[in-house]
């Protein structure tokens, strides 16, 4: 083509013709001695830290030794940076659910095995094929029992080719006599009545045996689930590394009609002009001045920084969009990264808002939980448009992008998760009140306490201001009697319920009981409570 020009636009090239990548069954490799072991040793685990276990520290145990049973279960031993990493992140859960658990640690626990498996297995751990192996769990156990039944002669009593014969015409049997029943209401009602009579005898036949029969059915769950894991069905990657990004030369091709060109480039003048306009009026207005009495801290600092985080969030999404498909190959390109750059600095500008508006609000009236998510969600933003940057400048495709919003957004979570923010936050509003600044004190009064926090609130006892003193005294009796119960149930339930950061405090208070015993009487911790609580309503 007379007059084109070349430039070299970044992205994965394969000079070579690479081999393709096939759904396959479960390997036909019989099943080892050393798997054998490792199943048996996970279902004695999960046995013994879930079925029977009570609390998190059951579960702090499991994830601690997950790596370990699945390496064992593992058809292959492999050693990777990568499994060293999950399996030290899974340790560092491990410990963080030991000292004060939670559902949410539990949740990213379990997901967090998956990963290990397909980095054990020698698989890639793109969010797509993170999915299709979770998929592919259910029927990588199935043929992993299948497998086992062969090798132990434990065939079914129906030959392979058979089962579907009887199958299929038996469920058809059932929904359609179902639907039959259904329509006559005589009918209905003599069947209905046999089934409950016939349940009713089946449960007093096999009631003293329940318990077994559910303990098994977890066994073979567990079975099934580690079979899936460790014996995956799915795309099975290549020993070969991966190749490594080149930069190859592109002919520019004007191949994008002139409409989407001009669309594009409308919309990033347009945002940059609103952006710009937007931040002159932000830094004019919130920034380096005292705020009257009487100012919106809620709708401006609150709801304001949440606003202002879905509009990077939609940033992120309108430069995802644009520079994908076709346009990155028309010449031009070049005018639309220019206004990207701008609109780029400007977003930049206004992540720095979000974070001003949040410590507005924190300045005037303390750290809380939901503060500290607030910044763990911004700066996660703030990532995810750093990338879309990355991008377009190196022109990568956009499931490349979703691949590693998706990767950063979990890590965002996992960090989290190990962050004691109780102690954190408490341990901030604690050091404002003892250097004169009572307005954090309402967040001990509204906001409940972990633990943890708790153990941060003793030197609040040494503030000038009588009611938050008292206030927190009769905090601690309230929660010395609730960590009392607590453990005196975790004693009945046994180890796996127990939680170390409860049982420090729980000494820490018993010890110190000269400093709340005064208000060991519900009646007297109430009326210091509810003191407590309206006199720090007015920095609400």
């Amino acid at each position: 083509m007379s007059g084109s020009s070349t430039v070299v636009v970044p992205r994965t090239a394969h000079p070579k013709p690479v081999a393709t990548t096939t759904a396959t069954p479960a390997s036909p490799t019989p099943i080892s001695l050393r798997q054998i072991v490792g199943v048996v040793c996970c279902v004695v685990v999960c046995d013994l830290t879930i079925y029977r276990g009570a609390g998190f520290a059951g579960l702090a145990l499991l994830f601690l030794l997950a790596p370990l049973l699945l390496w064992l279960s593992a058809q292959r031993h492999r050693h990777t940076p990568g499994l060293f990493l999950l399996g030290t992140m899974l340790v560092l859960l491990a410990t963080r659910m030991a000292w004060s658990g939670s559902i949410g640690l539990a949740v990213v626990g379990f997901m967090m095995i998956i990963p290990y498996a397909m980095v054990l297995a020698g698989m890639r751990t793109r969010v797509h094929e993170v999915t299709h192996f979770a998929c592919c769990l259910p029927l990588g156990g199935w043929l992993g029992l299948i497998q086992c039944g062969r090798q132990f002669r434990l065939n079914p009593l129906l030959p392979r080719a058979t089962w579907i014969k009887v199958l299929l015409p038996l469920v058809s049997l059932v929904v359609f006599g179902w639907v039959f029943v259904q329509a006559n209401p005589r009918l209905l009602t003599w069947v209905s009545t046999t089934i409950t009579l016939t349940l009713a005898t089946l449960l007093e036949l096999v009631g003293p045996l329940g318990p077994k029969l559910l303990e098994t059915g977890f066994w073979l769950i567990v079975i099934w689930a580690v079979m899936g894991l460790v014996r995956p069905v799915g795309k099975q990657s290549d020993d070969a590394p991966e190749t490594a990004p080149t930069r190859v030369p592109v002919e520019f091709d004007d191949n994008v009609s002139s409409n989407v060109y001009a669309a594009a480039r409308n919309t990033l003048t347009t945002v940059i002009v609103l952006f710009a306009g937007y931040l002159l009026y932000e830094f004019t207005t919130l920034w380096f001045r005292d705020f009257a009495d009487g100012f919106h801290y809620s709708g401006y600092a609150h709801e304001g920084a949440a606003w202002l985080t879905v509009a990077l969030g939609l940033a992120t999404l309108v430069l995802s969009l644009v520079f994908q498909g076709s346009l990155l190959a028309d010449r031009r390109v070049r005018t639309l990264k220019r206004l990207a750059w701008t609109w780029s600095c400007l977003n930049v500008l206004l992540a720095l808002a979000v974070y001003n508006r949040l410590f507005i609000y924190i300045n005037f009236n303390g750290l809380t939980r939901m503060r500290i998510v607030g910044l763990f969600g911004i700066s996660t933003v703030v990532v995810g448009f750093m990338m879309v940057v990355w991008k377009i400048a190196r022109s990568r495709s956009f499931a490349w992008l979703i691949h590693r919003q998706l990767v950063a957004l979990f890590i965002s979570v996992f960090l989290f998760a190990l962050t004691p923010v109780d102690l954190i936050w408490v341990r901030f509003n604690v050091k404002r009140i003892l250097l004169g600044d009572t307005a954090p004190a309402v967040q001990l009064s509204a906001h409940p306490i972990g633990s943890e926090g708790l153990l941060q609130l003793t030197p609040a006892l040494k503030c000038d201001d009588m009611i938050v003193r008292e206030g927190v005294r009769a905090l601690l009796a309230k929660h010395h009697e609730r960590l009392s119960k607590t453990e005196k149930t975790r004693r009945e339930l046994g180890w796996t319920a127990w939680q170390f950061a409860d049982r420090l405090t729980f000494e820490s208070l018993d010890d110190n009981r000269q400093m709340w015993e005064q208000y060991a009487d519900p009646q007297s911790r109430q009326q210091a409570r509810q003191r407590f609580k309206e006199y720090t309503y007015q920095w609400y």
